[in-house]
C-alpha cells in the first residue's frame, strides 16, 4: 500500500492505497475494462492501516481483482497525536453532538469525494462501479456517504455500525448489504447500554433494529424484513431487493472473518464463520447488475 495526501478545508488529510490489481476475467471489469474500486473505513480509534491488517482486504483485492483504497479519519483533537483511548481517530457520522466527548465536526462527506476522485484517476477505476464498505463507526460514516452523495458509490455495505441520521433518503434505493454479529456488544439488537471504552460509564445505544428498519424505509421497502436463508447459524434477511441483511452467530464486534484484533474484553468474540471479504465482494458484483 502507497500513502496518499490530500488537503481538505486546509487540513492534511490522507488515505491508503493498494492499486497493483489487475482483473481476473471480463465480469470484474467495468464496461471499459477499468478496475472496480472498493472503499473500506476504519472504526473509531483504528486507522487505514490497522483496517488493512484487520480485514485481510489488500490480500483479498489482489485475488479478486480491484483497487482498494482506505481512507483516514482525523483524531477528535486533531492538533495532538492520536491516541485509541484519549484521541481516537473517527468519523463524522452524525452521531454525536457539539460537547459531546468524540464530537467532531470535519467535513469527512467531503473528504471522501476527493478520495473516490483522486483514486479513480489514480488507477484507472471505473467511476460506476465505486463501492463503499466500513466497519463500527466507519459504518456510520458509510451510511450517511450513502444517503448525502449517493450518486458517487454503486453500492454500500456497512458492518456493525448505525445510521445516526434521522431520516436518511439516498436518490435511489441504493443497494445495501449489512453484517453484524449476534453477540455485538456494542452494538444491541435492542435499546440499551454498552460500555464503550472511552465513557467511565456505560452509554445508552440504539438497537440496530432501529436503523434498518428506517434505513429501509428510506430506500422506499417496508420496516419489517423477510428471512430468505439461514445456514450454519448464518441468518440472511431482506427488506426489499436492494436491501439485505447478514447475521453471522458468535460474533462480537469484529470484522466477520478477520483477524479479531480488538481486546474480546471490549468487542467479544472473534469468528470465522463467515469471510466478510468474500460475501461483500459478491454483493458488490451482484450490485453492478442490479437496475437501480
Amino acid at each position: 500500500m502507497e500513502s496518499i495526501a490530500l488537503s481538505r478545508d486546509e487540513r492534511p488529510r490522507r488515505y491508503w492505497l493498494a492499486r497493483n490489481h489487475l482483473p481476473l476475467s471480463v465480469s470484474e471489469r467495468g464496461p471499459g475494462g477499468e478496475v472496480c474500486l472498493v472503499l473500506m473505513l476504519h472504526g473509531t480509534g483504528g486507522s487505514g492501516a490497522l483496517a488493512a491488517e484487520e480485514t485481510g482486504l489488500v490480500d483479498f483485492a489482489q485475488r479478486a481483482g480491484f483497487a482498494v483504497a482506505f481512507p483516514e479519519g482525523l483524531p477528535v483533537n486533531p492538533n495532538a497525536p492520536a491516541k485509541f483511548l484519549s484521541n481516537p481517530q473517527r468519523w463524522n457520522d452524525g452521531g454525536t453532538r457539539p460537547g459531546d466527548k468524540l464530537h467532531t465536526d470535519f467535513d469527512d462527506v467531503g473528504f471522501l469525494e476527493a478520495v473516490i476522485r483522486d483514486a479513480v484517476k489514480r488507477t484507472g477505476a471505473d467511476p460506476r462501479r465505486v463501492y463503499l464498505t466500513g466497519f463500527s463507526n466507519g459504518a456510520g460514516m458509510a451510511f450517511r456517504f450513502a444517503a448525502e452523495r449517493t450518486e458517487w458509490i454503486r453500492a454500500v455495505a456497512p458492518v456493525a455500525g448505525h445510521c445516526w441520521l434521522d431520516a436518511p433518503k439516498p436518490s435511489r434505493p441504493i443497494p445495501t448489504l449489512f453484517l453484524i454479529g449476534d453477540r455485538d456488544p456494542l452494538i444491541p439488537k435492542v435499546e440499551g447500554f454498552v460500555d464503550l471504552p472511552w465513557f467511565p460509564q456505560p452509554v445508552l445505544r440504539p438497537g440496530i433494529d432501529r436503523t434498518l428498519e428506517k434505513w429501509a424505509v428510506g430506500l422506499g421497502y417496508e420496516p419489517t424484513p423477510q428471512r430468505i436463508a439461514e445456514a450454519g447459524g448464518i441468518v440472511e434477511a431482506e427488506y426489499g431487493p436492494a436491501f439485505r441483511t447478514v447475521t453471522i452467530p458468535g460474533l462480537g464486534h469484529h470484522w466477520p472473518g478477520g483477524r479479531g484484533l480488538l481486546n474480546p474484553r471490549i468487542g467479544g468474540d472473534p469468528s470465522n464463520a463467515l469471510d466478510a471479504n468474500a460475501r461483500i465482494w459478491e454483493f458488490f458484483q451482484q450490485a453492478s447488475r442490479m437496475g437501480v
